[in-house]
């Protein structure tokens, strides 16, 4: 899926929200390392399903921090309501 950053600033009350968001950013992984790191991580006792994981882009590796985790942010919220739209299909 490919992100675009808005061409607004970054709503500072949103970021301040983001501050509790478990966040686990990947880079430098190969797809398969990837794979084995985030299927440990879910088999994990004390994993999260309110964790947000990713990876850099080579696009995302540029931003600041604060615009990647509110882009971040934005994605899994529409993600969620993709994922609702098609449960009551």
């Amino acid at each position: 899926m490919e992100v675009h950053m808005s061409e607004s600033k970054p709503n500072l009350e949103e970021f301040e929200k983001l501050k509790e968001q478990p966040v686990i950013l990947f880079h430098g992984f190969s797809g398969e390392q990837l794979n084995n790191l985030i299927d440990t991580l879910k088999h994990s006792p004390s994993f999260s399903g309110n964790i947000i994981m990713a990876t850099t882009t080579p696009t995302s590796v540029q931003w600041c921090i604060k615009d990647l985790l509110l882009e971040l942010s934005e994605e899994r919220a529409a993600l969620k309501e993709l994922n609702q739209k098609k449960k009551s299909e």
